[in-house]
């Protein structure tokens, strides 16, 4: 029965080999965005709010220009595809809570536009996400901090993004 529980209790070799500090830096970024976002889902339920990727468009739409974006810059600032953005936009439109519009110029062109009540709603939600958030990160990091964390993660991204 020893042998048994030793045999069970050895410690695994790594598959991936000896893992350098930027793997696990990778290996620890997953589950904290999926645990991070996961109670920031649980705190709009909770509080009878649409989920969280209505909340991640009506911020970002409202943060841009004119409170509105092209379908192609709003997929690449959610980090979703386009026949995923496309299933989302539908869902809020049908609420209400934005429109699509069109350039004026070339038709082809289409853009995601914050309607008041989309508006209403966000205000609604910000309270509830930043109190989360504020939970998730300034109990655990200075302002200092995450500002030198998102400053990392921001140069992570662009180096990934360009192929550098």
């Amino acid at each position: 029965m020893a042998t048994e529980l030793s045999i069970l209790t050895a410690e695994r070799p790594n598959p991936l080999g000896t893992c350098s500090p930027h793997h696990e830096a990778w290996r620890s970024l997953a589950p904290t965005h999926a645990a991070v976002s996961g109670r920031l889902q649980e705190a709009l339920a909770a509080a009878e709010l649409p989920p969280l990727a209505w909340f991640e468009m009506l911020a970002a739409i409202a943060a841009s220009e004119q409170e509105r974006m092209k379908m192609g810059d709003l997929a690449e600032a959610l980090v979703i595809t386009r026949g995923g953005l496309t299933k989302l936009v539908d869902r809020l439109v049908k609420a209400g809570l934005i429109e699509r519009t069109f350039c004026d110029t070339d038709r082809r062109v289409s853009y995601a536009t914050l309607l008041p009540s989309g508006n209403d709603l966000l205000e609604e939600m910000v309270p509830v996400v930043s109190g989360e958030l504020d939970l998730a990160f300034a109990a655990r990091l200075s302002e200092r901090q995450a500002d030198e964390l998102r400053t990392t993660l921001d140069s992570v991204r662009g180096s990934a993004c360009s192929g550098d």
